[in-house]
């Protein structure tokens, strides 16, 4: 596990507990509902939330259609509290590169808050785009910020953060990573405090 990966797993295994409560779990919940507008779902659909966190997502999503429901995570505390919430539903402790699916096995990819946390991005993309069925897509909601504040994120506070952040990205650089593993069809927007990411599979 690469160093900002296990940052990552220790920072949310002393938080799992008190998540939903905790400042980050408050931020995320614009960006959680945000996509929860957003993800059209089918009967059926196999949905990998990536990053899962307590699984509140993925919960609220099988709330919506009947989906076969899978949820990964580093942190395995986070995991637990998800186990505890949700049993019906599918998670483990995984990370987000290499994804452990079988080719164009999933329907739909979730990613919320999280993707400023992938040490690889572009490989990540790449895994996305080979799970995912033809007509598969991914949503993804990551922080909004301003030029300003991203440029001293990442070059001022990120390289010395213990808390598993590694870059937050601008509309054009998140669009880039999956125009470049090959989605037909991405469209980036922003909201509020959220960048928005849907990228399509046609092909």
């Amino acid at each position: 596990m690469n160093l900002k990966t296990e940052q990552s797993r220790t920072a949310y295994n002393k938080i799992a507990s008190d998540y939903d409560t905790s400042r980050e779990g408050q931020y995320t919940s614009f960006h959680r509902k945000e996509l929860l507008d957003r993800i059209d779902l089918s009967e059926g659909c196999v949905v990998l939330d990536v990053a899962c966190g307590n699984g509140t997502l993925l919960g609220e999503l099988s709330k919506k259609a009947k989906i076969r429901a899978n949820g990964i995570d580093v942190s395995e505390n986070m995991i637990q509290a998800a186990k505890m919430r949700y049993p019906n539903l599918n998670f483990e402790v995984k990370p987000c590169t290499p994804l452990e699916w079988d080719d164009e096995s999933i329907d739909i990819i979730t990613v919320c808050c999280a993707f400023h946390h992938f040490e690889d991005p572009q490989e990540f993309a790449n895994e996305c785009k080979r799970i995912l069925k033809k007509n598969g897509t991914i949503y993804l909601a990551d922080p909004n910020f301003g030029a300003v504040c991203r440029f001293l994120a990442n070059k001022l506070l990120f390289p010395f953060s213990k808390s598993g952040d590694v870059r937050v990205y601008s509309r054009k650089e998140l669009e880039t990573f999956f125009d470049h593993s090959g989605f037909n069809r991405v469209e980036v927007y922003t909201k509020g405090r959220g960048l928005f990411l849907k990228a399509e599979k046609q092909s």
